[in-house]
């Protein structure tokens, strides 16, 4: 027989309760908080400058290895870098500017990482923005600053400092050789960043002699290729010496006077 105790089955009941969970235990309670003022993501990259993106790095030229190389002394296994492409411009082909200017994000993106700290200090590319020269007194400001002292000697320094000043600065650089299929290699050329418009270029004496034998012409799109080679001991011995660094101009496809010319033609062939 069971006995019903009242006290045993109350603390029962108040157990079972105690055990259920509250109806307020799940609610969520404000807070006074201000909202993020957050900007969107989109938003954010909209402002960010923008990179070129890089060329697809092409095909070495098939003689590259087998031609090119031997035929500089070079190693035929020599790591070769593809820089940029561009067209030649008239100012390339100029005898009065005598440069051939190389694409700037080519030679941030891929012609400095391949040089040493002397070659891109030569280079003048060390630096980026290129370091810019400090401002010399023109001759009128130091006649002016000398018109006071009756020094004779003084008199034939400012003249000296002015005749300096009028011949110019001379601009250095990164001894380099430009390479093309059919005027082969050029003399000892040099590379070089000018200060005023932080352009690269290769000029030097013999550049004007060595684009007149290219194969390139105006408007012609080419492909730059650098390579240098480095000198290599082995326990003691010379395994390979030091080169000039190479750049090799590579024509690719006509130019758009010619293919606006075969376009032309095509056309006037189509119709007859």
């Amino acid at each position: 027989m069971v006995v019903y105790d009242p006290a045993a089955a109350s603390q029962q009941r108040d157990a079972k309760r105690a055990r259920r969970p509250s109806a307020d235990a799940g609610a969520v309670v404000p807070y006074d908080v201000q909202p993020i003022n957050a900007v969107p993501l989109k938003a954010i990259a909209s402002r960010l400058p923008r990179l070129a993106p890089a060329p697809a790095v092409p095909e070495e030229p098939p003689c590259l290895r087998r031609h090119i190389l031997p035929a500089l002394g070079l190693r035929d296994d020599l790591p070769v870098h593809f820089i940029d492409r561009k067209r030649v411009t008239g100012t390339d082909l100029d005898a009065h500017q005598n440069r051939f200017r190389i694409p700037t994000d080519g030679v941030l993106g891929r012609l400095r990482p391949i040089l040493t700290p002397e070659e891109l200090d030569a280079a003048s590319l060390l630096h980026d923005p290129a370091p810019r020269p400090r401002r010399r007194p023109e001759p009128d400001e130091l006649e002016n600053i000398a018109a006071g002292d009756d020094s004779e000697a003084e008199h034939q320094e400012q003249g000296q400092t002015a005749r300096k000043k009028r011949q110019g600065r001379r601009h250095g650089g990164l001894p380099v050789r430009l390479v093309d299929l059919a005027a082969g290699a050029s003399g000892e050329l040099l590379l070089s960043r000018w200060e005023s418009t932080g352009g690269t270029v290769v000029k030097g004496e013999g550049y004007m002699g060595f684009v007149r034998r290219c194969s390139f012409r105006e408007d012609d799109a080419v492909e730059i290729w650098a390579f240098k080679q480095r000198a290599v001991r082995l326990f003691g011995a010379a395994v390979c010496d030091e080169s000039h660094l190479h750049l090799l101009i590579v024509r690719r496809g006509g130019s758009q006077s010619q293919r606006s010319s075969s376009a032309s033609t095509a056309h006037a062939k189509s119709e007859g």
